[in-house]
């Protein structure tokens, strides 16, 4: 996969060879720390890597499909040096579904887990509730989403230039028209996302994502518990206490690191 700048998808952020630990999250809109930047810290021994598109679609190409991110994560995973041993790929909300795939393209070489952390699988209403979300930042007016069955470039850019006319309106409203251009890299942020749960919401073979690996899900919502493709008795789940949805709360870091490191042990 190409794109502007060469944009990585996988960073490592803690040294080591074996037994690797990918966790696909992303950033919030606070400073708060992701799961992989926490689990990065509290595991020891194991490299810890984070698997984050949100820079490949912030570049020219507007919209990548999953397998296409998938294939671009396993590659550059292979290729770091540190792949030995076991893998776990790990999963939170809706990276669910890229965490699957990419344990899917490495399991036929090597023994991988995927760890889903209260995984949602990108559908319209998950979509378009976000654009809505987004939307409203900017005020209390409401825009439709663009047909998601169109070209997903077309959609990605249309909710992205839907964004930015809202931005430049509030900004007139306001008399800080020239203003509206200090918010261009919100605004890319926010496509990128939208981008990359249009990507999930496309993926329509995710119920073969899994392939030869193992899956296991942590939960704290019925909501939560599925996976596409996957009978119940074929992964066993975790109960979570209730956590914020999309939040990563000490508690939540806390069990994902012993679920982790119960895991890389043989312990059940």
């Amino acid at each position: 996969m190409t794109h502007s700048g060469d944009e990585r998808i996988l960073r490592r952020l803690s040294p080591g060879d074996a037994d690797p630990i990918l966790v696909a999250d992303f950033q919030a809109m606070s400073m708060a720390p992701r799961l992989s930047e926490v689990l990065s810290e509290r595991i020891q021994g194991q490299t810890v890597f984070q698997i984050d598109p949100i820079g490949v679609l912030s570049g020219e190409r507007l919209y990548v499909p999953l397998p296409e991110l998938a294939a671009a994560c396993a590659g550059e995973f292979l290729n770091c040096g540190a792949d030995r041993g076991r893998v776990l790929v790990i999963g939170h909300c809706s990276a669910a579904p890229l965490a699957l795939r990419v344990a899917g393209l490495l399991a036929p070489a090597r023994s991988v887990t995927a760890v889903l952390v209260n995984p949602t699988w990108p559908g319209d209403d998950h979509v378009t509730t976000k654009f809505e979300e987004f939307l409203a930042k900017f005020g209390p007016g409401t825009r439709p989403a663009p047909d998601l069955d169109a070209e997903p470039d077309q959609v990605v850019s249309a909710m992205g230039q839907v964004l930015l006319d809202e931005i430049v309106a509030l900004a007139a409203a306001r008399g800080v028209s020239g203003s509206a251009g200090a918010f261009s890299d919100l605004i890319v942020w926010y496509r990128a996302w939208l981008a990359f749960l249009l990507a999930g919401r496309n993926d329509t073979r995710i119920a073969q994502a899994a392939g030869q690996a193992e899956v296991s899900v942590l939960s704290d919502t019925p909501a939560t518990v599925t996976v596409p493709g996957l009978g119940r008795d074929a992964y066993p789940v975790q109960e979570l206490p209730a956590q914020p949805v999309g939040a990563v709360t000490p508690e939540l870091a806390e069990i994902v690191a012993r679920h982790v490191e119960s895991s890389l042990s043989g312990r059940p």
